[in-house]
């Protein structure tokens, strides 16, 4: 497990909308069999999107964007391998979840 690690969405009908999700879960937590995720979305597929709340996260050359509402828990096995990282926008997406948890 790596906080940041980029997952195909292990929900077959929203990969359309949320293609992958993100984990947010400290390492700390890594015995656990969960994983804190947010889903990476499509650029039209939530209206009203914002730089600071959904900030964009590439993804094998595709544009996609946080949507922290979205937050969801998966079991470890369901995510498979990861397919990139986005830990070089930690601070953004540290941004984001700031603002979901305390509203700043």
């Amino acid at each position: 497990m790596a906080r940041f690690d980029i997952h195909p969405n292990p929900i077959e009908q929203d990969q359309a909308d949320f293609p992958c999700v993100l984990e947010i879960q400290s390492d700390l937590l890594h015995r656990f069999a969960e994983r804190v995720c947010v889903p990476l979305a499509s650029p039209c597929a939530v209206p009203g999107m914002t730089e600071r709340f959904n900030p964009v996260v590439r993804v094998a050359g595709e544009s996609l964007r946080l949507h922290p509402l979205g937050i969801a828990v998966f079991f470890k096995q369901e995510l498979g391998e990861p397919v990139g990282s986005a830990k070089a926008q930690f601070m953004e997406i540290d941004a984001a979840l700031d603002m979901l948890l305390r509203g700043y």
